[in-house]
């Protein structure tokens, strides 16, 4: 298969670029820790940040309604979004959820029936949460003793689970119930090792193959269904972190990338002059992508 040419479309530096989402003709991303949302517009080339605010924004959701949930380090919020499409300064708390001192959401993703289940990292202890967030209901703690709850989905046929454990080196398939929006029956559906990166951000393909950021190995992996990798496009960021499928007929699958850890952030690069990442690319990998389900909130 030919090797697909890699595009850089931001340019720019992230401290930790993370949870790319296509809305509406355009790529919106997080850079965490400078508490930013991004957006990137393909028809004019351009990137702005979209709103920033004092809290850093592990993982957000549009809802049906265009407003956003973020998910972050003082709760979950939901963000206002006018006609004319910019954000209101201030969210407004959707839900209170009892995070430890260096404890804070990470990554998220939708059901088909419009909740949330959003992962946290506590940088001190493996001690990571995943909660289910569901309208007019309080948050339910469905796993924990997470090492760093990281990429999720769901199966084609939408009868599976995938979450990520980043630290684990491993992604875990559910039975998933869509009724209820509970999950059980767990089955590991990747493992790794060390050697192979950590397993970050994930999305799905329209062939039920599943799209994986590998976090320090330069390369956006392709599972088949066993859980097998089928093939790898490498990045020049060590540190890439999440994909998502984007473009007119969701063609185009972006991945952000990370400085964390550089010597020097504005640079991205470590001590030894390598370079860990910041920009976002994007590549045409040859088969389309789902679309995400909007947040019913």
């Amino acid at each position: 298969m030919k090797v697909p040419e890699v595009q850089c479309v931001f340019p720019g530096i992230c401290h930790l670029g993370e949870g790319p989402l296509w809305h509406r003709r355009r790529l919106y991303w997080t850079d965490i820790f400078e508490r930013r949302l991004w957006v990137y517009d393909p028809e004019s080339g351009e990137s702005r940040v979209f709103w920033q605010g004092r809290m850093r924004v592990g993982g957000f959701a549009f809802c049906r309604d265009g407003s956003l949930v973020l998910c972050t380090d003082l709760g979950v919020y939901k963000l206002r979004i006018d006609e004319a499409g910019a954000p209101d300064p201030e969210p407004r708390l959707l839900f209170h959820v009892p995070l430890g001192q260096s404890e804070m959401f990470n990554d998220i993703t939708t059901d088909p029936e419009g909740r949330i289940y959003a992962g946290t990292l506590d940088r001190s202890s493996p001690t990571g949460c995943l909660y289910r967030l569901e309208r007019g209901k309080r948050p339910v703690r469905v796993l924990e003793s997470i090492g760093c709850s990281n990429g999720m989905t769901f199966s084609l046929d939408e009868h599976f689970f995938l979450h990520t454990d980043s630290l684990a080196h491993r992604i875990t398939r559910w039975a998933y119930d869509r009724l209820t929006g509970e999950i059980r029956s767990p089955r590991v559906f990747y493992q790794g090792s060390g050697e192979d990166g950590l397993p970050d951000g994930i999305t799905l393909d329209v062939e039920d193959h599943l799209w994986v950021a590998f976090w320090g190995a330069a390369a956006v992996r392709r599972l088949n269904p066993a859980g097998q990798i089928t093939r790898e496009v490498g990045f020049p960021a060590r540190q890439v972190s999440s994909v998502m499928f984007g473009g007119p007929g969701l063609e185009d699958l972006y991945v952000t990338s990370a400085a964390q850890g550089a010597a020097e952030l504005s640079m991205g690069c470590d001590e030894h002059g390598v370079f860990l990442g910041g920009p976002v690319y994007r590549f045409r990998p040859g088969v389309r992508g789902r679309p995400e389900w909007p947040a019913d909130f």
